[in-house]
């Protein structure tokens, strides 16, 4: 595969995980729906009892969910079949459940007269407390994209700040937004070029400070890590060192092992002196240039 190959289905990547997004939005509506069926169907038993005939219609009449369903952006998504769970009737079935089993679900059926800040908090439990956590949900969308499996976390945290600032905004505007902007795209794009192309010289000084690790012991992902974060050192000036350090060690403690944290800081921490002294690290901006001490 060429760079530029790789670079599209990176770009892919970023693009597929606003669609994820979307899906968390549309499984909640979904769910809403679902809700609506069973209690129409009840209502239509031949021996409908007097709960089924007057059934509490707060969830389905949500105006929380009302607003979301009635989004332009997100009707645009839904119709152009970007966003679908057609072939996941099943999970709609199991988050339905785990929705009338919850307890604040429960306590939100059962409030006299619930508030606007009531409606709106349903809605960030079940993108907090039932989507996000669920390990089906998560084998459903890593099935439709392989693009997904990382992003699930990420799309739930912006669906949740999504519904939380949904007040801030006019009935007119667009709920909905793009994970990513036109900035964020490029940022990953130069990044993705530059570390490839430096990948070898960053690497061979990686290795100067791994004299008890041979390099080879080294993972992969490691390489990868360390080879990203020198790539920033060198060639961002606008992000601080301090960023940059506590960023890879973060990615370092949820994609390697329990010691890759500590392993990854004292060889970035070694690698920045060496680069500090051959003039390598360009800072644009007072303060920009510490280290993670």
């Amino acid at each position: 595969m060429t760079i530029s190959e790789a670079e599209r289905e990176l770009i892919k990547s970023i693009s597929k995980s606003t669609d994820l997004y979307y899906h968390i939005f549309l499984l909640i509506t979904e769910i809403q729906r679902k809700a609506f069926l069973k209690m129409d169907a009840a209502k239509n038993r031949k021996l409908a009892s007097p709960e089924d005939l007057n059934p509490n219609t707060r969830f389905i009449d949500n105006p929380v969910l009302a607003r979301i369903a009635g989004d332009r952006l997100f009707n645009t998504r839904v119709r152009s079949h970007l966003v679908s769970f057609a072939d996941y009737p099943e999970l709609i079935t199991h988050m339905y459940n785990g929705l009338v089993a919850s307890d604040f679900y429960t306590r939100y059926m059962a409030m006299e007269n619930p508030s606007h800040e009531d409606h709106k908090g349903v809605v960030l439990s079940i993108i907090s407390e039932l989507i996000a956590p669920d390990e089906e949900f998560a084998l459903s969308m890593e099935e439709k994209s392989i693009f997904w499996n990382d992003d699930i976390e990420l799309a739930a945290s912006i669906a949740y700040k999504t519904v939380k600032l949904l007040d801030k905004k006019d009935e007119e505007e667009d709920l909905f937004i793009d994970l990513y902007d036109e900035e964020d795209v490029e940022f990953a794009k130069n990044l993705f070029r530059k570390s490839i192309l430096h990948a070898k010289d960053n690497i061979h000084l990686v290795d100067a400070f791994t004299n008890n690790w041979d390099i080879e012991r080294v993972s992969d992902v490691e390489k990868i890590i360390l080879n990203m974060a020198i790539t920033e050192l060198k060639h961002f000036p606008f992000i601080p060192v301090k960023v940059t350090f506590d960023e890879y060690i973060e990615i370092a403690k949820c994609y390697c092992s329990d010691k890759s944290s500590g392993f990854i800081n004292g060889v970035l921490d070694k690698t920045l002196n060496v680069l500090k002294e051959r003039d390598e690290v360009q800072k644009t901006g007072r303060g920009l240039i510490e280290s993670n001490e």
